[in-house]
Order: C-alpha cells, then structure tokens, then sequence
C-alpha cells in the first residue's frame, strides 16, 4: 500500500506529535498553554487567527507592506463595491481580496476587471483585506525570531507555484489535473485563468499566485539564500515592534536576487500558530521534519516565558474553541463557494 509523504497527511493528524511536544515544553519552561501568546504580545493572542489579520499589519511598519485597507462585515454589498472601486481608481487592477481571518490560501481572491468585483463580492463573508496585487513572482516564507533581544531567521523557504507544461493538445484543464499536487482545492484559483486553452508543446503555464501548500505550492528549505542584506531587511520589518518576537513573513521579490539584496514587499505576518514551512521540503524524510518542527516549539516556549509577565488579554480556552470554530466555518463557506465557481 502507497502510504502519502507526511506534506500530504491532514494537518491535524501531522501536528498531533509537535502539541505534545509543545506542551511538554510549556511545563519545562512553567508556561500555560495560553501563556504562549506572550511571545507576540503587541497582537491579538498572539496571532493565532482569532483576530484580525489587517490589525496586526498595522502593528507593523507599513511602508513594508503592500498598500492594504479593511473591508467591514458590517457595509452592504454596494458599498463593498464602491470601497473596491475606490481603491482601484488609486492602485488599479489587479487587486487582492483575502480573508481578515484568513488560513492556508482560502478565500483569496484576485479581481481584474469591474466584472470580477460585481462576481465576487456578494460572496464575501466576514471582514475582507483589500490588497494591492504585486506582479513580482518570487515568494518566500522566512521565519523570524527574537529571544534575549537578539533577532534571528531560522529558516526560509522559497514557495514554487504549480504549473503545466502544454503538449499542444490537451487543454489546461487536463494538464492540471494531472499534476501530482492536484486537488479539488485547486477550482478556487482556476477560474482566474482560460482553463480551455491548448498550450503549444514546450511552453509552461503557472496555474496559481497563492502561496499556499493545502492550494499546490511546493515548499522547499532555501537556508542558502541567507545574505547579510536580506538579515539586515527583515530584522528592519520587525526592529520597532517588540511585541513580536515568534513567526513567519510571507514576502515577494522580483527574483531571487533581488530576495537576497533584502528588496521585497511583505504580503502579511503570521504569527505562534505559524508552520516553519522549510520543514515541508521533499528532500526530508517525516523525521527530519520533526527536528525542525520541535525545534520552533522550544522557541516559542522560550520566548513565552521570556514574556511571561507581558499584560495581556486573552479569552477563556471554550471561547478560543469557539471563535476557531466559527472562523474556519466563515473560511470553509467561502472557499466551497469559489470551489464551485471554477469558471
């Protein structure tokens, strides 16, 4: 029997063994559970997906970020649209809609055209972010932490988007659905390309911009484009917010040398739930990616307790259960509904 490489298992089934572990350490370093948001103390519970992903952008030096606004739950559909529009008249076409709650890829959305907003922001459930859209195709996640007031990247990894290659008689549809990281996952991004067309034999097409694993994206561990520029960039990302000490930015750079000389645009901060997703590499085997998974789970044990007499708010566990649940449920019913909106 064809037992799946461990980047394919269900998340929760993968991630039993490092919440054991985590706890272990939360005893060893005499932190609560809870007590693990004080590594991010400046942001909502530390940035677990429980509050809002625009709010803890803000938290943050802006002229980092993408030109980014907040669309409220709260607006009518017509006024979502003249929000949008509003923004584009500034910013122009395209454009990204994502989740404020947002998890691995779901709910993105990317408008081009006065159509796409009319389509897709009837759809729109819960606070929405507001993106520019950037066309530079080289996407990293570098994860960043600072114990003793001493910064460091622990790992980065370089995200490689699916693609077809054409054979000059199949169409996308079918050559995408041949890909071995093809899942139904993928109608939420299809549908912002001509999945009809026939690729001349030899050219390659990338089929998605979301830098997602559940969405497609192949991860691989890029520790070797490390540079003295790109330490001195991303430390400057977080120098002025000491509240944030354990996570991974997402950022896009031209190329990769442009990545190295520390020139990018942060596309958004995650924060102790993020995954050290160089882990995810093919190349290591389930138990090599546990070392680098235990690994962040000291840190942020470590840092925690470096924390631990931060003032913070934090809500009961049944209310965290509770707002996770009902979060993911938000994400879940705009996701099936771009799934099934492919065209």
């Amino acid at each position: 029997m064809l037992i799946k490489k461990y980047e394919f298992w269900n998340p929760r089934l993968f991630e039993i063994p490092f919440y054991i572990y985590l706890g272990i350490q939360c005893l060893i370093n005499r932190v609560g559970i809870k007590g693990l948001a004080k590594a991010n103390y400046a942001l909502d519970h530390g940035e677990i997906g429980l509050g809002s992903k625009f709010d803890s952008q803000l938290a943050f030096d802006q002229r980092f970020f993408l030109p980014s606004v907040l669309i409220r739950d709260s607006l009518s559909v017509e006024e979502k649209k003249e929000q949008i529009h509003a923004f584009v008249n500034q910013h122009g076409y395209p454009v990204i809609l994502k989740s404020n709650v947002g998890s691995v890829g779901k709910g993105i959305v990317k408008i081009s055209t006065d159509e796409d907003v009319d389509k897709h922001t009837p759809r729109l459930l819960g606070g929405y972010i507001l993106q520019k859209f950037t066309s530079n195709p080289f996407e990293c996640g570098v994860f960043y932490i600072r114990q003793n007031d001493k910064p460091k990247i622990t790992g980065i990894n370089k995200k490689h988007f699916p693609t077809v290659v054409g054979n000059g008689h199949d169409a996308v549809s079918v050559l995408a659905k041949r890909h071995p990281r093809y899942s139904k996952h993928w109608n939420s991004f299809l549908q912002d390309i001509d999945t009809a067309e026939v690729l001349e034999s030899g050219v390659e097409k990338t089929l998605s911009f979301i830098g997602s694993h559940t969405l497609g994206c192949k991860f691989t561990d890029d520790g070797d484009l490390h540079t003295a520029e790109l330490e001195k960039a991303i430390f400057a990302v977080f120098e002025r917010q000491a509240g944030f000490n354990f996570g991974r930015v997402d950022i896009k750079a031209a190329d990769e040398e442009a990545f190295k000389r520390g020139e990018f645009v942060v596309i958004e901060v995650n924060g102790v739930a993020s995954l050290p997703t160089h882990m995810f590499d093919p190349k290591y085997s389930v138990w090599q990616a546990y070392e680098i998974f235990f690994q962040h789970a000291r840190y942020l044990a470590n840092i925690a307790a470096e924390q631990r007499d931060q003032a913070m708010e934090l809500m009961s566990y049944w209310q965290v259960i509770q707002k996770v649940k009902e979060n993911q449920k938000m994400l879940n019913l705009v996701h099936q509904a771009l799934m099934d909106n492919p065209e």
